[in-house]
């Protein structure tokens, strides 16, 4: 038994070491990253054939394609924050992420959005609603938020 932990540790250790000698080698950490763009970004984002695996952060932007085109959005945020104003026509998630089902479908694309900057409640929304419980295919977060959508002058409720 502590001949096998000893193996497994140095393998490890070298794999590790292995790994940031390397000139492309695997982040340790993952990054935040934000697609950016237009339509032709948004059409791709969007079309049937594009395997997401995890939620894609999205910029004002291709937020705003994606509303002009009909997509889903779903507000983050806690109902009082809701009431004081949210993007036109966007849900307020509920208790049950499942109850979306009730608005789309699972392969139905979905923006989820909060209060932008360290909001963190859109990405551990979309994170459940990608996850086995939920298997939404494509779920988008708005990284800018509610903010940076008023500030835009884009339609609010």
């Amino acid at each position: 038994m502590g001949q096998a932990f000893i193996i497994v540790a140095v393998s490890a250790v070298f794999s590790f070491s292995y790994n940031v000698i390397r000139d492309n080698g695997l982040p340790l950490i993952a990054e935040k990253i934000i697609v950016e763009g237009g339509q032709s970004a948004a059409d791709s984002l969007l079309a049937e054939t594009t395997i997401i695996f995890q939620p894609v952060m999205i910029d004002l932007a291709i937020a705003k394609e994606f509303y002009d085109r009909g997509v889903l959005f779903i507000d983050a945020r806690d109902d009082h924050e809701y009431r004081e104003g949210h993007i036109a026509g966007a849900r307020l998630a509920p208790a049950n992420p499942g109850e979306i089902l009730r608005w789309t479908t699972a392969d139905d694309p979905v923006v989820t959005y909060c209060s932008g900057g360290e909001c963190d409640l859109s990405m551990n929304l979309s994170m459940n609603l990608m996850g086995e419980d939920w298997g939404f295919a494509r779920v988008f977060v708005f990284d800018g938020g509610l903010p940076e959508w008023i500030a835009a002058g884009y339609p609010v409720e």
